[in-house]
């Protein structure tokens, strides 16, 4: 059940607010199961980006996918990782839809190009995110923990990565903390290694 804080938060988002948002998350969910070559095949099947949309927001709504507001203030951001978890568990369950080879790969496999980092100059750190950060990570403070013990006494490396985690970009933080930019990316590919290292083990 939800927080009332939390349920005071989300209505004080206007219509035009949550419309925008919503369009963000039936975008993003159309690329998912468009990347990963879905198929309808039968009536458990019969799901499409909106749905997802809708699923999340009711999710957050109903305090199921909790909302820290205080951690991550951008709800857009929080919906996405719920809607990413969403559609990898309804590809888990339905036994009976089609994933085309190389889509399932490709959907299957997103977090193995962080050992060559394919992409990782071309993409921006939104898309990174995206493709790169599983939703547990901003859902169980476990994860949190794991990451943070696994940087040991690179703390820099932690801070680094968790404030790109949290939103900012690469150049703000090199701007912010006057650190080259390489430095900065060798951080947050680091974090990205520890992430793919720690969401092995779980």
């Amino acid at each position: 059940m939800i927080d009332y804080k939390t349920l005071e938060r989300l209505r004080s988002i206007d219509d035009r607010s949550w419309g925008v948002i919503y369009k963000s998350l039936v975008l993003y969910a159309s690329q998912k199961l468009n990347k990963a070559g879905f198929e309808i095949r039968s009536e458990k099947d019969s799901v499409d980006a909106e749905h997802f949309a809708v699923l999340a927001i009711e999710k957050v709504f109903t305090g199921v996918r909790k909302w820290d507001y205080n951690k991550y203030p951008d709800i857009t951001h929080h919906l996405i990782w719920v809607v990413k978890s969403l559609i990898s568990s309804h590809f888990k369950s339905s036994s009976r839809s089609i994933v085309s080879a190389g889509g399932a790969n490709e959907l299957l496999s997103d977090s193995e190009e962080y050992d060559k980092f394919e992409n990782y100059d071309e993409l921006t750190d939104e898309e990174i995110r995206i493709r790169d950060i599983p939703d547990e990570i901003f859902i169980e403070n476990e994860f949190w923990e794991m990451i943070e013990k696994s940087f040991g006494e690179n703390k820099d490396d932690h801070a680094i990565f968790s404030e790109w985690l949290q939103g900012a970009s690469r150049k703000e933080i090199s701007k912010g903390l006057d650190i080259p930019m390489n430095e900065i990316n060798n951080s947050i590919k680091r974090g990205l290694r520890i992430v793919k290292k720690t969401f092995k083990k779980s």
